[in-house]
């Protein structure tokens, strides 16, 4: 291969890796929202891209010779079925998933959200995350033959990884539609680049450019994916949509009220005629705020969302209180000025878009109370939730939002909680209020009496608690409210363990779900036996399986901390899947070099356990930090880790060089398919250092494996 053709065929594998990736975080934030995911469905949706990969991988092993004819129709082809299949996945999706997942049983939500999970998969995105697992095994199997593998791996991990940080800024400005076509513009650039060296006609090239421009153009003009996107809504219409950074937001109104929803999912409902708004909880603190100051009242509102806090501190507060309006995710601002009776309730406070957690940190302002508003529930309801709101609910959080406080003044807290976790969640809150300070003479907690259903997770209800400053705790007088005792006992929530609402409740209903069909347990039973099977008869496999498992269980480690640290669901997938995908590269590039130092595989998982051990300190250090800083802070001390990681694929495909590329890529991707809901298990049932533990056990079997054949050799 000359020079120039080998600069095109690596060509032709960056641009490739590219637009796989950023189809993949635009599908993946799509089926957030189709999907109604009250639960976890990430780990699920990851594995199942992973095992198409895996699939595409397997069935490469038929393709014989050259792979330039392969390449010529898939790149072809590429451009032409993403939009296709990607509103097939929109359609299915739609049409299958429930339209109320709280209102149903934990058995239909179930039933129909798997089975909406595997037609998507199969008959919607799955095909094009198929072709890519062919395409690199053809490519790493070509670079093993020639001597490149170390530059091929390096290409295809670099060009993901800018994949996932332009899917990153792309979620700040373009919906998962726009993303995907994104990605059919950079396949069609491929298309371009690599017409002449893979012989594809000029005319075909061309017609492919022109249908692409008039399939956009359509979109933009008739917004046909668009309402696609929206068939839940089809009988009532929706009065105004957007997707934030954050989430998708839909608003539906007739004359008496606004509903609010966000990723499918109940947000808020505004009564518009109300005024009194006493079945409402969040004029409880409204009732507590002074009167007599001599001044009008301070008040910082922590989670304003579209602005109901503000409208009722308006229509009750018998003065004019100066709001301070924190909220994260500017979606929702833009969601009230669309509805003028609601901005202008909501322009009248203060509105500043930044995190709740940085502004207690950062700002030196003093308020006469400072209100923790209402958490949206699907946000954090167990330890593997999207934790964007849970370092709100930490020791020092709270202990600095009590110093926002004036003497005199007071903290109020409002929490969602599961009715049957009461008494635990209850010591949990005290215990963390007790590390952050506060006394119970200073303290009163109430919780509503009454609750509301939750899908399969049972009843969720509210508690409030109440802290003033310098003073005995606040007496309300309310026949809704129970006062609960101030009783310690639970682990309190703090930066290093910043979780404060758990519960295992989902992973136990999809098992009872599972056990109830005798079918689909056996052919997991099956399929687990004969990869036991496997593993334990060829140490090929074994190495690549857990090398895979152990890869993936690190990347997973890798997101869980970007979640903690920087919050934004999109952001901190982009930022952790592409530097660490970078680093990566960098290690699969210098792997050859790496591999002739036996010392090298003692230092792979005293890398893992290192990375495992600082990240949550990492963490704790620079939550305080602006979302740039701490971005880059993370981005850096991924280098170690994403260098090791990154340079054991390759180090094993020279390792194993009798074994077909194909077998050890499929396996390797078994491995991966399988870490994401081992992750979320493990999360779930035993915490995070049990994870770790199963990372590092991961790589030290692989590197006693590959230093085993290194003495051999």
């Amino acid at each position: 291969m000359s020079e120039p053709d080998r600069r095109t065929y690596l060509t032709i594998l960056l641009l490739l890796a590219a637009a796989f990736m950023v189809f993949q975080i635009g599908v993946l934030r799509e089926l957030r929202f189709q999907l109604n995911t009250i639960f976890t469905l990430a780990p699920f949706l990851f594995s199942s891209v992973i095992t198409f990969i895996g699939l595409g991988s397997f069935a490469s092993r038929w393709i014989k010779g050259d792979i330039r004819p392969v390449l010529r129709w898939a790149v072809a082809i590429l451009p032409l079925i993403l939009i296709p299949l990607f509103t097939v996945t929109i359609l299915v999706a739609t049409a299958v998933s429930p339209l109320q997942p709280q209102a149903v049983t934990g058995d239909e939500y179930m039933a129909s959200v798997i089975t909406a999970f595997l037609l998507v998969a199969i008959i919607g995105y799955g095909p094009v995350f198929f072709l890519q697992g062919m395409l690199f095994a053809l490519y790493f199997r070509e670079g093993r033959k020639t001597g490149i593998l170390s530059s091929v791996y390096a290409i295809d991990l670099l060009a993901s990884g800018a994949g996932a940080l332009l899917g990153g800024l792309l979620l700040f400005v373009a919906t998962p539609i726009q993303m995907v076509m994104v990605a059919c513009g950079i396949l069609l650039i491929n298309l371009l680049v690599s017409a002449e060296y893979l012989g594809i006609p000029v005319r075909l090239v061309a017609l492919e450019a022109v249908l692409l421009l008039a399939v956009v153009l359509f979109e933009q003009t008739t917004g046909l994916l668009h309402f696609a996107e929206s068939l839940r809504w089809r009988e009532t219409g929706l009065a105004y949509s957007t997707w934030s950074p954050y989430r998708r937001i839909d608003v539906l109104e007739d004359q008496e009220r606004l509903q609010v929803y966000t990723d499918g999912l109940m947000f808020h409902m505004y009564e518009k005629a109300e005024t009194s708004h006493w079945t409402d909880p969040r004029s409880l603190p409204v009732r507590l705020m002074p009167t007599d100051l001599g001044r009008e009242p301070d008040v910082l509102v922590i989670g304003a969302g579209t602005g109901a806090d503000v409208r009722i501190i308006r229509d009750l507060h018998p003065g004019d209180p100066n709001v301070v309006a924190v909220e994260i995710d500017g979606g929702f601002i833009e969601t009230a000025q669309a509805f003028d009776w609601l901005w202008d309730y909501y322009r009248t406070a203060e509105i500043v878009v930044e995190e709740g957690r940085y502004y207690v940190e950062n700002s030196d302002r003093q308020f006469d109370m400072v209100i923790y508003a209402y958490v949206d529930p699907q946000s954090a309801i167990s330890k593997i939730g999207i934790p964007d709101a849970n370092f709100l609910y930490t020791d020092r959080a709270i202990r600095r939002a009590y110093e926002r406080v004036r003497d005199g003044g007071i903290l109020a807290i409002t929490r969602v909680f599961l009715v049957h976790q009461e008494e635990s969640f209850v010591q949990r809150l005290v215990a963390t209020l007790e590390a952050a300070g506060i006394s119970p003479s200073q303290t009163s907690i109430y919780r509503i009496q009454g609750s509301f259903p939750w899908s399969y997770y049972g009843r969720l209800s509210t508690i409030h608690v109440f802290v003033r400053k310098g003073g005995q705790a606040p007496d309300v007088a309310d026949p809704r409210l129970t006062r609960k005792d101030w009783t310690p006992g639970d682990r309190a929530t703090t930066d290093l363990y910043p979780f404060s609402l758990v519960t295992r409740v989902w992973f136990g209903t999809l098992a009872e779900f599972v056990v109830k069909k005798p079918v689909p347990l056996i052919l997991l039973i099956l399929v687990a036996a004969g990869l036991v099977v496997r593993l334990s008869t060829s140490v090929g496999h074994l190495n690549f399986f857990l090398l895979g498992f152990g890869s993936f269980l690190v990347e997973s480690l890798v997101l869980f901390n970007s979640f903690l640290l920087i919050g934004n669901p999109g952001l901190s997938a982009a930022v952790a899947i592409g530097f660490f995908l970078i680093w990566n590269a960098v290690g699969s590039h210098f792997s050859d070099r790496l591999e002739r130092f036996r010392w090298f595989y003692a230092i792979v998982p005293v890398a893992v356990l290192a990375y495992a051990v600082t990240a949550p300190w990492l963490n704790v250090l620079t939550i305080a930090q602006p979302i740039t800083l701490r971005a880059l802070v993370f981005s850096i001390h991924l280098a170690v880790v994403g260098i090791v990681v990154g340079s054991m694929f390759p180090i094993s495909l020279r390792s194993f060089a009798g074994q077909r590329v194909s077998a050890m890529f499929f396996i390797d991707l078994i491995g991966c398919a399988l870490a994401p809901i081992a992750f979320w298990l493990a999360m779930s049932a035993y915490g995070i250092a049990f994870v770790s533990a199963a990372s590092v056990i991961s790589y030290l079997t692989v590197s006693l494996i590959l230093l085993a054949r290194t003495r051999t050799a």
